[in-house]
């Protein structure tokens, strides 16, 4: 919090003395200006490639980071926001978009641009002004940082959106029901086996691939396989026998991690192996989580999910949800190891759950179904008008 309100008092001044913004520029940033993932990412590489008339610009805070990325795609389209140069540069875009926070801190920023807030998924758990942990202090602060700025907040349906209006305290005029761009990751010609021979040239004979992205738990550890009869040497028998590549994903924050040791089929795909998740999930044959709305795209696939919701109440009481958990969450629970394996036995060679995820999808991805992986074009022209 102190951070952000010192970062707020610095760009009041800059404000008052920048030029009026280019329409022409086009700023993305993401998670504490030090990630390159989420909407932001998807919208940015999008616009790199297919809109030679705007000037695309991300930012990023991380100087190995920017580095990388500036060898991998331009050293001219990735900018530091940390010194008075940087911030004038994010102030001279007519148009931000932000997957989490903003690029430059400070209030008015709307007046002469657009800032459009793409988020990075579709809320399952309360968030920001609906999170019961949020002070009133937190609220305000939030209130006129962002909620005040943003001129428009990009959503997926209607249900969506009333949660969103809800969760950032904007008005309903302000929500733009056009998809999330990182899901077309999901329908481009990617081949998966090729990206996987990289990550693990020791696995040649992998027939399925199961991801495993658990959520973020406040205060504890997640526990990755919760069950009251786990066994390491059991599971690993079950992966080496039906050829199960099973990959690990921790949430952002405990990526550094890794609580459990790897193994031939047990593996993990955190940020340093994947910058954004999107862009290998067409890759997996099954997904396993939680209360990660990862799950939520994954649904646009039309593959089976098991849910391990071991903590439910718990997590409810801490988070609380914006659907009623047990209504939207189309796959089996199992409780015990023994369940668990036979549902990933089940959902990889029967799949019994697909209606019920046809419903859940069609409520979630209204402008999305049928799939067609055209969010960026359609953002991108409408920014456009």
């Amino acid at each position: 919090m102190n951070g952000k309100i010192k970062g707020m008092l610095q760009a009041a001044p800059l404000i008052r003395k920048a030029p009026a913004p280019d329409p022409s520029i086009w700023l993305f940033s993401s998670t504490d200006n030090r990630h390159f993932n989420y909407n932001s990412r998807a919208l940015f590489l999008y616009v790199l490639e297919h809109c030679p008339d705007i000037n695309a610009l991300y930012v990023m805070d991380d100087d190995k980071a920017r580095a990388r990325l500036s060898a991998q795609y331009g050293a001219g389209h990735f900018i530091e926001t940390r010194s008075k140069e940087g911030m004038e540069k994010a102030l001279s875009a007519g148009v931000w978009f932000t997957s989490a926070g903003l690029p430059v801190y400070g209030t008015h920023l709307d007046e002469g641009r657009l800032v459009i807030n793409l988020w990075h998924g579709i809320p399952l758990k309360r968030i920001v002004l609906q999170d019961p942990s949020y002070s009133r202090l937190s609220r305000l602060y939030f209130k006129k940082v962002f909620s005040d700025n943003y001129t428009d907040v990009v959503t997926t349906s209607s249900a969506v959106s009333k949660v969103m209006q809800e969760s950032f305290a904007v008005p309903e005029k302000k929500m733009r029901i056009w998809g999330e761009p990182r899901c077309d990751l999901l329908f481009q010609n990617f081949d998966i086996s090729a990206y996987f021979r990289v990550q693990y040239p020791e696995l040649i004979d992998v027939k399925k691939r199961v991801l495993y992205a658990p959520t973020f738990r406040t205060g504890r550890p997640v526990r990755l396989f919760p069950f009251p009869d786990f066994d390491r040497d059991a599971l690993e028998d079950f992966l080496e026998e039906k050829k199960i590549l099973l990959c690990i994903r921790l949430h952002l924050a405990e990526a550094d991690q890794n609580p459990m040791p790897e193994s031939k089929w047990v593996r993990y795909l955190n940020e340093d192996r994947a910058d954004d998740v999107m862009s290998v999930l067409q890759g997996f044959d099954l997904l396993v989580t939680d209360y990660s709305s990862i799950y939520l795209d994954y649904l646009l696939l039309d593959r089976p999910i098991i849910f391990l919701p071991y903590d439910l109440a718990e997590y409810e009481k801490e988070h609380g949800f914006t659907f009623p958990y047990e209504e939207v969450t189309p796959g089996k629970k199992p409780a015990t190891q023994k369940q668990f394996l036979e549902a990933l036995e089940s959902g990889l060679e029967q799949d019994e759950e697909r209606e019920s995820r046809q419903r859940i999808k069609r409520m979630f991805h209204e402008n999305q179904y049928p799939c067609s992986g055209d969010i960026c074009k359609r953002v991108r022209e409408r920014i456009k008008k």
